[in-house]
């Protein structure tokens, strides 16, 4: 019996599995971008849904006098209200998008990112002015009961919507931030969500 003293070739043949493996990030980040922006289209569309009759319910408290401006809406603040939930959407794409490993995932969020951040930070200046516009209301109508209730708590109410102003802006910049450092600076190449592997939805 003769020895097969052939040497042993290394061969990668059709059969045989990539064994590399596709970073997780993009299936952890693409779930927090859907409930994240679940969550903001409830909300928004909630908000939005309530403003037509957040001065109906303060009629009984004004007796006859016109609506403070908290509770008085015009187009600024309907457009505003309104762009929440199309943002929400949009992120709520982009994360589907991002656990699929597409690139749309990733102009979808930075997309979103560069839209929330300006638009949060008019919010919250356009909330400053309708505070402000709140104690100029209690000036005028002096003789109204809520605008006595406002002047005696004025100091108080003004700590109280600053602090929660600044403390909601930190909350809601904190994701479109993450999303334009993480896809804008770190996350640049579609390789790096795909880890060089294709794979098959």
């Amino acid at each position: 019996m003769t020895e097969d003293l052939t040497p042993p070739t290394d061969r990668t043949t059709d059969d045989e599995f990539d064994l590399r493996e596709a970073p997780k990030w993009p299936k952890v980040v693409g779930i927090i971008s859907i409930v994240w922006g679940a969550l903001g289209l409830l909300c928004g569309v909630g908000g939005l849904a309530m403003m037509p009759l957040s001065s109906s319910f303060m009629e009984p408290m004004l007796e006859g006098d016109p609506p403070p401006p908290t509770v008085s809406f015009g187009p600024v603040d309907y457009g505003l209200a309104a762009l929440g939930p199309v943002l929400a959407i949009l992120l709520i794409a982009a994360g589907i998008m991002t656990i699929n490993r597409k690139r749309a995932g990733w102009a979808g969020h930075l997309l979103y990112a560069c839209i929330s951040i300006p638009l949060l930070l008019f919010a919250t200046y356009n909330n400053f002015q309708k505070q402000a516009g709140l104690e100029q209301w209690a000036q005028d109508y002096p003789a109204n009961k809520y605008a006595e209730m406002i002047s005696k708590s004025q100091g108080m109410q003004q700590t109280a919507g600053a602090v929660t102003a600044i403390v909601m802006l930190v909350i809601f910049l904190a994701y479109p931030l993450f999303c334009l450092i993480w896809f804008g600076l770190m996350k640049t190449k579609h390789e790096q969500m795909t880890g060089g592997v294709e794979e098959v939805f």
